[in-house]
């Protein structure tokens, strides 16, 4: 029982700001390089379309599963709500406090995107690649609900924040748990997101918003709470066994075929354990050395946000760009890799001058609404870092 206990309540509270300035670096360079797989992916499937319009050969990028990135993401998020809210569990007003707090650091970069993305279908509808959709679309689009969007797809009017309907999901769930004490309110989270796992891959639905929220894709989320757990209790690795876990992580970035492909396993299984081993070794592995790429990786991080969100902005301009300025003068390649960099320094631009002032004034607005009650300084540093 000693060591549960250890575990579920942590060190003692003097150790707070060490481990969350250890782990801040460790974390936000793994933010980048999920962000940043996510926007190779795309760029990717934009050499497809260069490739027609070029004559160049499209970069094959059919090897690698760099959608990953959100698996990571999703554990990532799971991990940091458990790390950071662990001393809120049963207090008064802890739910309200996370809620908001959390709609506050999320909400509006997207919804400003979002604004942009329904002005630009306005002014040039031709530039989408899917049409906007019904009026009841968009408004589902701005507060979280799934909604259907041209003939089989579940995505919002910015469709990569299909991801977002799954981080609020689960934020109004671990909001509920904060009701309880934390075992049993991480008891009672296991339970109901495993539960509903189970009821997606038993139970053929026909309601768009309940089979989207029963995706077992839900459990990387708790992937992300159990990893914080082990983090609490003390375990502390070396380099060697971080570097081990990482390497077999890896596995999350490549397409194996079976029995480690999509047809044979769960993307849960087949990205999301992989995904939780990048952050179980980031997490007690030993802290990255204050490097210039490292520090660059943490900024990048701090801009994950900015950088997932926006950096269809980006990759589409530099295509049309591309194929008129350059035609296939280059191969496509160079493409990725100028429109990664592009979007990356983008990304930075858009958090030091958009992101972070504008998140920092609605939290100002939502500390004045929530209860009065205050906030442990993990909690208060958590809001800092990008989804």
């Amino acid at each position: 029982m000693g060591f549960y206990r250890e575990i579920l309540e942590g060190p003692a509270v003097g150790s707070n700001a060490g481990k969350s300035s250890r782990l801040l670096s460790n974390l936000q360079v793994l933010r980048a390089l999920a962000a940043l797989s996510v926007v190779v992916a795309h760029a990717l499937h934009e050499t497809e379309i260069l490739a027609g319009a070029t004559g160049r050969a499209a970069v094959d990028g059919s090897a690698w599963n760099l959608g990953f990135g959100v698996d990571i993401f999703f554990v990532l998020s799971g991990f940091i709500m458990t790390h950071t809210a662990a001393s809120e569990f049963g207090k008064s007003g802890a739910p309200l406090r996370f809620f908001l707090r959390r709609c506050a650091r999320v909400i509006p970069l997207y919804w400003l995107l979002t604004s942009l993305m329904l002005i630009g279908a306005l002014v040039a509808p031709s530039l989408l690649a899917v049409p906007i959709g019904s009026v009841s679309h968009v408004l589902a689009s701005y507060v979280f609900i799934p909604s259907g969007r041209g003939a089989d797809e579940i995505r919002p009017v910015l469709a990569l924040a299909w991801t977002l309907n799954y981080e609020m999901l689960f934020y109004v769930f671990f909001a509920a748990a904060l009701l309880l004490p934390i075992r049993l309110g991480l008891v009672w989270l296991s339970v109901l997101m495993s539960g509903m796992a189970l009821i997606g891959r038993l139970v053929d639905l026909s309601h768009v918003q309940i089979a989207f929220w029963t995706s077992p894709i839900i459990l990387e989320f708790l992937f992300g709470v159990y990893v914080a757990l082990i983090f609490r209790s003390g375990i502390r690795i070396g380099g060697a066994a971080a570097v081990g876990l990482m390497a077999i992580g890896l596995l999350g970035f490549v397409r194996i075929s079976t029995p480690w492909d999509d047809a044979a396993l769960p993307q849960f299984l087949r990205s999301g354990l992989p995904a939780a081993l990048f952050v179980l070794a980031a997490a007690i592995g030993p802290v990255l050395p204050q490097r210039s790429l490292v520090l660059w990786g943490v900024a990048l991080g701090d801009a994950s946000y900015s950088l997932y969100l926006a950096h269809p902005f980006i990759l589409r301009p530099m295509r049309a760009i591309w194929a008129k300025a350059l035609g296939g003068a280059l191969p496509l390649g160079l493409f990725v890799v100028a429109a990664t960099s592009v979007a990356a320094m983008s990304a930075l631009a858009l958090f030091r001058g958009v992101e972070k002032p504008l998140t920092s004034y609605v939290q100002s607005l939502v500390l004045r609404a929530a209860p009065r009650k205050r906030i442990s300084a993990t909690l208060s540093a958590a809001d800092t870092e990008s989804l």
